[in-house]
C-alpha cells in the first residue's frame, strides 16, 4: 500500500521504540511512554508501524504471540464525554471492522485473530455498557446476585427489577462516579485477564488535537488502568508544545511565572508519562517517486536537459513535515489535473518550481520581497529577501551550479553575459531556468537566454507557471 511506504527512513527509530517496548515486556516491568514530535511530523504512521511489529514478534512460550495492542485515536472519539467509554467503543469497531487491521505477515494476522478472540470473552463480553448503553447503565453483578431459583416468577422478577434501581438510584445519590467506578472496575478486571497472559500494550494517539480538558481527562484515565493493571505499557503519541499548552490554560492561567509554570508543568506531567523518544529529523529518499505516483505522471524531460529531479523534489520536501507535503501535493495534483487535462508531457523544471511554489504557500510564505542578488565579478548569483530564510537556501541549491550558468542578466542600462562553462554548457540550462521562471513571474525583465529557441521554449512554461499559481492560490481556504 502507498501509505506504507517509508519516505523519511524511519525504520531505525521504529527499532527503536519496539525495542523499548520488548524490554519492559520481558522484565515484567510497567511503561508510560511518548513519541514526541510536531504537528504533521508522521507520529501516526509510526505508531501504525509499532502496532503492525509488535503482532509480528513470536514467542516459542506465548501462543499467538507475547503481545495484546490496542489502538486508540483519543481526537475521533473525542464527542464522547468519558474517555473510558471512547477507549471501549474504539475497540469494539476495530474488532468488528475487517478491514481496520492490515497485517502484512500470517504470523501477524494469526496473532491478531488470537488476540481479537480473548478481547471479547474476557473484556467486551463483560461489559454489557457498549451493547445496552453507550453511556452509563452498568449493573454491578456481585452487588445485585441472586440465585435464579429464586426468581421463577415473572412478578418476583419485576419486583427485583424495581428493588435493583431504588437501590442504584440511592447509591447515585452519595456517589455520583458510581457508574464510572463499576466501568472502570470492569474493565481493570478484564484487562488483568489478559495481561496474566500477555503483555498489553495501548497506543493513544492524537491527543493533542483534543481540547484541553478532554486531553488531561483522556491522561487521568489511562493513568487509573495503569496503577491498577499489571504488565501494561502505554505508548502516547503527542506535541509535546501542545500537551503542555493544555495544563497551563487548564490549571495555570493565573500564574504567569514561566519558571514555576515548567516547574508544575513537569511535575503534573510526569505523574502519566516517565519519559519521551523524539522523532529524529531524516531526509526523504527516493521512495517518494513511489508513495506519490501522480505528482510525476505527466512530467518529463522535454526543453531542460536532463537533471537529477528526484534530488531537486528531495531538497524543496526537508523544508516541511510529511503533512504539509503531502497537503502540498495534492493540490499541485488537482491543479495540474485540472490545467493539463490531456495529459501533455510538460518539463520536469516546472514540476520543481511548482513544488517549491508550493511548500511555500503551504507555511504562509510567498515569493514576494524575494530578488537575486548578482555578483559578476565573483561569479555568484543568490536569492535573497529581508529574512534571507530557508527557502532562500534550498532555492540557492537549485542554481548551486554557479558560476555554471547559460544566459544574460540585465541589471539597470548594464547588460551582464552569465559566465557560461561551454564544456558544461548544457547542464546549465536547468538552474538558469529556474532565475528565468521566477524573475518573469515577478515581472522582471532581467533575465533571457542567448538561444531564441529556448527562450521561446522558457516563455511557453512561464505561461503554464502563471496558470497554476492561479488556480493553486484559489484552493485556499
Amino acid at each position: 500500500m502507498l501509505a506504507e511506504i517509508d519516505i523519511l527512513n524511519r525504520q531505525e527509530f521504529i527499532d527503536k521504540i519496539i525495542s523499548t517496548v520488548e524490554y519492559h515486556s520481558k522484565n515484567n516491568l510497567k511503561a508510560s511512554f511518548s513519541i514526541q514530535g510536531e504537528w504533521g511530523c508522521g507520529k501516526s504512521w509510526i505508531l501504525d508501524r509499532v502496532f503492525e511489529n509488535l503482532y509480528d514478534i513470536q514467542d516459542e512460550q506465548i501462543a499467538g504471540g507475547r503481545y495484546c495492542v490496542f489502538r486508540y485515536n483519543a481526537w475521533k472519539y473525542d464527542y464522547y464525554d468519558e474517555p473510558l467509554v471512547s477507549l471501549l467503543i474504539s475497540l469494539k469497531e476495530q474488532l468488528e471492522s475487517e478491514n481496520s487491521i492490515i497485517l502484512k505477515t500470517p504470523e501477524a494476522q494469526k496473532n491478531y485473530q488470537a488476540v481479537k478472540l480473548m478481547i471479547k470473552e474476557k473484556l467486551l463480553d463483560t461489559l454489557d455498557v457498549i451493547q445496552k448503553n453507550p453511556l452509563f447503565s452498568i449493573i454491578d453483578s456481585q452487588t445485585f446476585h441472586i440465585p435464579s431459583l429464586f426468581c421463577f416468577g415473572a412478578s418476583v422478577k419485576k419486583e427485583f427489577e424495581k428493588y435493583k434501581d431504588k437501590v442504584k438510584e440511592e447509591i447515585r445519590q452519595y456517589d455520583p462516579h458510581y457508574d464510572l467506578n463499576q466501568l472502570m472496575n470492569s474493565m481493570i478486571k478484564g484487562l488483568n485477564q489478559i495481561s496474566s497472559e500477555k503483555t498489553v500494550v495501548v497506543i493513544v494517539d492524537e491527543l493533542d488535537r483534543c481540547l484541553p480538558e478532554h486531553a488531561i481527562k483522556v491522561l487521568e484515565r489511562m493513568h487509573h488502568i495503569s496503577q491498577n493493571v499489571n504488565n501494561i505499557q502505554f505508548i502516547y503519541g503527542i506535541d509535546k508544545t501542545q500537551i503542555e499548552n493544555n495544563v497551563v490554560q487548564i490549571f495555570l492561567s493565573n500564574n504567569s511565572n514561566v519558571k514555576i509554570q515548567r516547574e508544575r508543568i513537569n511535575q503534573y506531567l510526569s505523574k502519566f508519562i516517565t519519559f519521551g523518544l523524539h522523532v529524529p529529523k531524516t531526509k526523504y529518499t527516493d521512495a517518494i517517486e513511489r508513495k506519490y505516483p501522480d505528482l510525476f505522471e505527466t512530467f518529463t524531460q522535454v526543453n531542460v536537459c536532463n537533471f537529477n529531479l528526484i534530488e531537486n523534489i528531495q531538497l524543496i520536501s526537508s523544508a516541511v513535515t510529511p503533512r504539509i507535503l503531502e497537503q502540498a501535493i495534492s493540490k499541485i495534483v488537482l491543479t495540474n489535473g485540472v490545467l493539463n487535462q490531456n495529459c501533455e508531457k510538460l518539463d520536469n523544471s516546472i514540476l520543481v518550481f511548482e513544488l517549491f511554489f508550493a511548500v511555500l504557500r503551504e507555511v504562509g510564505k510567498g515569493l514576494g520581497g524575494r530578488y537575486f542578488k548578482n555578483d559578476y565579478n565573483n561569479h555568484s548569483l543568490e536569492l535573497r529577501n529581508t529574512d534571507n530564510d530557508t527557502f532562500n537556501d534550498i532555492y540557492n541549491k537549485l542554481i548551486l551550479p554557479n558560476p555554471v550558468m547559460y544566459g544574460h542578466i540585465q541589471r539597470s542600462k548594464d547588460d551582464y553575459p552569465l559566465w557560461t562553462d561551454f564544456d558544461n554548457g548544457n547542464k546549465a540550462i536547468f538552474p538558469s531556468a529556474m532565475v528565468f521562471y521566477f524573475e518573469k513571474i515577478m515581472q522582471l525583465r532581467n533575465f533571457y537566454f542567448d538561444d531564441k529557441e529556448i527562450q521561446k521554449e522558457m516563455e511557453n512554461n512561464v505561461e503554464y507557471l502563471k496558470q497554476f499559481i492561479s488556480y493553486y492560490v484559489s484552493l485556499d481556504m
